[in-house]
């Protein structure tokens, strides 16, 4: 005698065989769905949302980047344009560079100093005068260049009360005059130090 499965299974028409069978399928596949492939698609969307996170982050960085480049191009200008300006007026009197670039223009332009006598400075609201009086002899010609020189130096430079003697000639026939002239210089004047600042700067 077959068991009673068996004959159960022998009641079921082919129909109802294939929609059991139907049914298994879809349900394997919605297991399948729910548990493999839900799994990738979380999996995608955390990659898809990581890529653009990290190409936010590139472009930020590259962002960062070209503004710190642009600053230190513009910081570098402006070091280079300090070191222009404190040639042409710099923060202190700077008396042996001052001396030894007219003692230059004067040996060049063919002069003989004679005397240079420094000056007390005389301050202005925004910068200081740095006067030094020269007494020099040679010809015409050698007192022009000398002019000239000075006024070509980096630092600004004045060249004012100018006397010149009476001409002089010389064994040589050679006609030389001896001149004076006063020669300014002129330096910036410190900042004031801040309210409550200890005297000579921070330390």
């Amino acid at each position: 005698m077959a068991p009673p499965a068996a004959q159960a299974a022998k009641k079921i028409g082919p129909g109802i065989k294939f929609l059991l069978g139907l049914v298994g399928v879809v349900l394997v596949a919605a297991v399948y769905f729910m548990f493999f492939f839900g799994d990738i698609s979380n999996a995608i969307k955390a990659a898809q949302a990581q890529h653009a996170q990290l190409k936010n982050d590139e472009i930020a960085a590259v962002q960062a980047q070209q503004a710190y480049l642009a600053d230190s191009a513009k910081l570098e200008e402006k070091k280079a344009r300090s070191l222009e300006l404190n040639k042409i007026l710099p923060e202190t009197a700077e008396m042996g560079p001052l001396l030894a670039a007219v003692n230059q223009q004067a040996e060049i332009a063919g002069l003989k100093v004679r005397t240079v006598v420094p000056l007390d400075e005389q301050a202005q609201p925004y910068y200081t005068r740095v006067p030094v009086k020269l007494d020099v002899s040679g010809r015409y010609h050698q007192l022009a260049k000398f002019f000239a020189g000075i006024s070509r130096l980096d630092r600004i430079m004045n060249v004012e009360n100018i006397s010149i003697g009476s001409p002089v000639v010389n064994d040589n026939d050679e006609t030389s005059v001896s001149a004076s002239c006063l020669t300014t210089a002129f330096h910036m004047n410190a900042k004031p130090a801040a309210p409550g600042a200890p005297p000579g700067g921070p330390k």
